[in-house]
C-alpha cells in the first residue's frame, strides 16, 4: 500500500518578504533624499516639489529647468485647492527670500490672499510707492523681481488693480484718485512687461480709486489699508484669460458706379 505524501502547508508568512522589501526600498529612498539634500540642495528642492505634486494628487506640472536659480511652477490653476496651495507656497517662498535680503519691513506690507477672483498678491502703498506718487520704489522693484518669474510661468491672466483711500488728491500730476490708482497699476504692468518679459496679452491694469475699500476710511490706519496694489492671478474660466476671437471688420461701403 502506497504511503500518502505529507500535505504541504501554506506558508502564511510570505507577506513578510514583501513587507521587508518595501521597508528596504523606503529606507534606501530616504537615505538617497537625505544625501541629495546635503550635496545639492537645488536638485533636492526640485525633486521634493515633484513628489509633493504627485502625492497630493495635484494636476500641477512642474518645469524641469530653473529661472535665475529657482524652480518655476506652471499650473493650470483651475481653482482647485491643491493648485492654489502650490502657487501660494511658491510666492511665499520668494517673498521670504526677499525679506532675508534685508527688505523685511517691506515684506510685512505684502500679503497673499485667496478670494473669488483667484490668488491675490496684496501690497500696501508703503511697500511700492511714496505718498501721492506713482513711481515704483526700489523696494517695489525688488519684490517684483522675486514674484515675476512665478507669475510669468503661469498660463493665467493677471490683472493689476490700483486702490486709494477717500482723501481727495488734486496735484499737477493727478487730478483725482482715479488717475492715481490707474497710473500706479499701469506702472506695475509696465515693469512686469519691460523688465521681466511678461506677455502683454496676459496682463491688464485697472484703477478703482476709493470705491473698493477693504476697511473703513474713518481712521488713518484704516485708510492706509485701502491704499494698495493687488496683483490678481485670475482663475481659469473667468473670462479675461480666454483667447479673444478676432472681430471681423465691417464691410466697406461701395460707391455706386454711374
Amino acid at each position: 500500500m502506497r504511503k500518502k505524501k505529507p500535505e504541504e502547508h501554506e506558508n502564511l508568512e510570505r507577506w513578510l518578504i514583501t513587507y521587508a522589501d518595501l521597508i528596504t526600498l523606503l529606507l534606501a529612498f530616504f537615505i538617497l533624499m537625505y544625501t541629495m539634500s546635503k550635496q545639492d540642495s537645488k536638485k533636492y528642492q526640485e525633486v521634493a516639489a515633484h513628489l509633493k505634486a504627485i502625492f497630493s494628487g495635484s494636476t500641477a506640472v512642474l518645469a524641469t529647468g530653473n529661472v535665475a536659480g529657482k524652480v518655476p511652477i506652471e499650473l493650470s490653476f483651475k481653482g482647485g485647492a491643491e493648485n492654489v496651495a502650490a502657487l501660494k507656497e511658491q510666492l511665499e517662498k520668494e517673498l521670504r527670500e526677499i525679506g532675508d535680503k534685508g527688505a523685511g519691513d517691506t515684506m510685512q506690507k505684502i500679503s497673499l490672499i485667496s478670494d473669488e477672483r483667484g490668488l491675490v498678491v496684496r501690497a500696501m502703498e508703503k511697500a511700492f510707492f511714496d505718498t501721492g506718487k506713482a513711481d515704483l520704489t526700489s523696494r517695489a522693484r525688488s519684490a517684483l523681481d522675486g514674484i515675476a518669474p512665478v507669475l510669468k510661468n503661469m498660463p493665467n491672466h493677471v490683472r493689476v488693480e490700483g486702490h486709494t483711500d477717500n482723501v481727495p488728491i488734486n496735484t499737477s500730476e493727478f487730478r483725482s484718485n482715479w488717475e492715481l490708482s490707474v497710473r500706479r497699476a499701469t506702472e506695475v504692468v509696465r515693469c512686469l512687461i519691460e523688465q521681466h518679459g511678461f506677455p502683454p496679452d496676459r496682463i491688464s491694469a485697472s484703477g478703482y480709486a476709493e470705491y473698493r475699500p477693504i476697511a473703513s476710511n474713518d481712521a488713518p490706519e484704516d485708510r492706509a489699508k485701502n491704499r494698495r496694489i493687488e496683483i490678481v492671478i485670475i482663475k481659469t474660466g473667468e473670462g479675461e484669460n480666454q483667447p479673444k476671437q478676432p472681430v471681423a471688420a465691417p464691410p466697406q461701403a461701395q460707391t455706386p458706379t454711374k
